[in-house]
């Protein structure tokens, strides 16, 4: 088996799913913050040969063959137009010759557009497609259709490979001939060609499709006349999906309508030892047929217990993981009961009781784009880790990871985790990245408690915050900070927008009040760090007005940004034995530091670059002149003299992209949080 990351790339198991390991030589493509994410999108095995397949990546042009079961790989894209902004979702290759091979491609706006800017719809960026073919096994592509969404399934008649299908579309991308003033979906539907490509037809509205956003599209093994569609966008829902097709797509009829408010279905597939059994899903449930698509029922998710959290938001998937949408199923050709499922932000899972209950099955790889991590305050191991399938806890902090997203802290989106003691009850705090809520445990996890929720002042579905910063004072564990900010994926896009500021509690957060001024009350907060002595002294990092510091516990703020000459400020340390001495850290601005309690800054980034992505600095609080800082970009330093130099320490780490980091309270353990491989650990000296 098969399974593709976009941050790690290819990765192949011999067990049947139960273990993977790596499988990338030859495949140069990078991206990601440090270049080091191999983005693989979609793969495809050779039906007449299964030692030759090929796979796609994202956003940077590739595509790829092995001919040797994927041990090493050749690039094989000559002919494909454009380099930045075009991605492969999927292949199809001709029955009667494998050097006949179709890929699918989608062409992000600011690859098409002609002032070459990115440009959103609604909500997601505006996508075109394209179809390319091969007759000479990859050596050349031409490209025999382009349009205004995304191609992703492709599927051959195998009576008459001239008769071609390709899905358009995708839950997360917006068609290019969508119109968001007018709320008018736009799409292209089912693409359907009779001539090997020639000349192309869209199966729409007039076929019965009444959603064009067909994220998901599987032939019948047996009768290729019966195709299975899911259909929907988190964007446009109206008339989402399964659509079931007996007459070769002329017509379809609408077999599926899931309730929630994220219909759309995103994965589709018939059982190919028993075809009249077939799944479907979103990342709101799991659906069964046992009569070939005709009529379907909720196995997992949705009514069947899993509950609801954030926004009445119900998901499937293993006990406290949110398993999220699912991308692909795989069933396993030998057992109609046995289905995997690779999800957009959980992983992979499998199923060996026909999608009732799941488990994890992605051991020997991560994809994980890890956001923050907390260890126990008054422990020298256990840490917590949030991304976006939840919140997650290792005991020993080095294996045996548990996953603690339980009802209702359930979100498709996470910003911060705080362990705010572990003894002697273990409380922890998370917040979300969209709704501006904050759920409360006091079991470590297993039980919750929504303890503060803003989703009534957001001012509608498109303006989404969250508490990015999550701190506890170290005099005063009880009282708590958090700081509100614009979601993850708008503060990437380089939207800006007024957001809510800092709010307190004083009660380890179970109440919650205001901690703005008219200085901070409107500010996107990035981090806050508190003075180890002194719980009302608290310093705020902010996207664009710096570093602000109140000594009232919030009640007036004033900036101190002398010397900073980036005012997007993404980490903040406080030296715990003399809290004068601070750090901050920058976005494309390294670090800084000050020893006047924050009156004047002086740039402290010797070793490391000027112009760093600082996401992360702590100190060790056994030897405060040792501090370790994150750069997005080239990963963990460490500084032993008081951050007047920086010498890298990433041997091991497989990405460079550092979110996040978090330091026992002894001093002798370092985590690190990465974009898209995971949680690192450090012993230190």
């Amino acid at each position: 088996m098969y399974v593709t990351e976009a941050w790690s790339g290819v990765h192949v198991s011999t067990d049947g799913g139960f273990t993977w390991r790596a499988s990338n030589e030859g495949i140069t493509t990078r991206t990601g913050p440090s270049g080091d994410a191999i983005p693989v999108f979609s793969l495809t095995i050779d039906p007449q040969d299964p030692g030759v397949i090929w796979c796609g990546t994202q956003n940077r042009r590739g595509i790829w063959r092995s001919t040797d079961a994927g041990k090493s790989w050749r690039k094989r894209d000559d002919g494909v137009v454009g380099d930045q902004g075009v991605s492969f979702r999927g292949f199809g290759v001709d029955p009667r010759s494998s050097d006949i091979v179709y890929a699918a491609a989608e062409i992000s706006s600011y690859a098409w557009s002609p002032d070459r800017r990115p440009r959103s719809g609604r909500t997601f960026d505006l996508t075109r497609g394209a179809v390319y073919k091969t007759a000479d096994g990859g050596e050349h592509w031409e490209a025999i259709w382009q349009g205004d969404n995304l191609a992703r399934y492709i599927w051959i008649d195998p009576r008459n490979s001239d008769v071609l299908y390709v899905s358009t579309g995708i839950f997360d991308r917006e068609a290019a001939n969508s119109d968001a003033r007018t709320s008018a979906p736009g799409g292209v539907g089912i693409l359907k060609s009779t001539d090997g490509g020639r000349t192309w037809r869209a199966l729409n509205q007039a076929n019965g499709l009444r959603n064009l956003y067909i994220g998901s599209l599987f032939m019948h093994p047996t009768n290729p006349d019966i195709l299975l569609a899911g259909a929907g966008s988190n964007v446009y829902s109206q008339g989402a999906g399964v659509y079931l097709s007996t007459d070769a797509g002329e017509t379809w009829r609408h077999v599926l309508a899931p309730e929630g408010p994220l219909p759309g279905i995103s994965s589709v597939e018939f059982s190919v030892s028993n075809p009249e059994i077939a799944y479907a899903g979103n990342q709101s449930a799991i659906y069964r047929s046992e009569d070939g698509g005709n009529s379907w029922r909720i196995v997992s998710g949705g009514s069947m217990g899993r509950g609801a959290g954030i926004g009445g938001l119900s998901t499937w998937g293993p006990p406290g993981i949110f398993a999220g949408q699912p991308i692909d199923f795989q069933v396993d050709p030998r057992d109609p009961e046995r289905i995997f499922a690779n999800n957009y932000s959980g992983g992979n899972f499998l199923s060996e009781d026909g999608g009732r209950t799941w488990v994890v099955a992605t051991q020997g790889y991560t994809g994980a784009q890890v956001q923050d991590l907390s260890v126990h305050p008054d422990a020298t191991e256990g840490v917590y880790a949030i991304m976006p399938s939840g919140l997650f806890h290792s005991a020993d902090g080095v294996s045996g990871w548990e996953g603690l997203s339980y009802e209702p802290a359930i979100s498709a989106e996470w910003y911060a985790v705080l362990a705010l003691r572990a003894s002697p009850e273990p409380v922890v705090l998370v917040s979300d990245g969209f709704e501006g809520a904050v759920f409360r445990s006091a079991d470590g996890g297993c039980g919750w408690t929504a303890v503060f929720d803003l989703r009534g002042q957001m001012g509608g579905p498109g303006n989404r915050h969250g508490f990015k910063a999550l701190v506890a004072a170290p005099s005063q564990p009880d009282v708590v900070y958090a700081g509100m900010c614009i979601d993850r994926v708008s503060l990437q896009r380089g939207v800006r927008r007024a957001s809510f500021g800092v709010y307190k509690s004083t009660d380890g957060g179970l109440t919650w009040r205001e901690a703005n001024d008219t200085h901070t009350a409107s500010q996107n907060i990035n981090v806050l760090a508190v003075a180890p002595g002194d719980d009302r002294t608290v310093y705020a990092g902010t996207v664009e007005g710096g570093v602000f510091k109140t000594i009232d516990g919030g009640a007036s703020w004033r900036a101190l940004n002398q010397g900073l000459r980036v005012l997007d400020v993404r980490a903040l340390a406080i030296d715990p034995k003399n809290p004068q001495v601070l750090y901050a850290g920058a976005e494309n601005g390294g670090v800084y530091k000050s020893i006047d309690g924050g009156t004047s800054w002086q740039s402290s980034s010797s070793g490391m670059d000027p112009q760093a992505v600082v996401r992360a600095i702590v100190i060790d609080p056994a030897s405060p002149q040792v501090a370790y800082a994150a750069d997005l970009r080239t990963g963990v330093y460490r500084s032993q003299d008081g951050a007047k130099t920086w010498a890298k320490v990433n041997e091991g780490l497989r990405t460079r992209a550092v979110n996040a980091l978090a330091i026992s309270s002894d001093g002798k353990v370092l985590y690190a949080a990465t974009e898209g491989e995971g949680v690192y650990r450090l012993d230190l000296p």
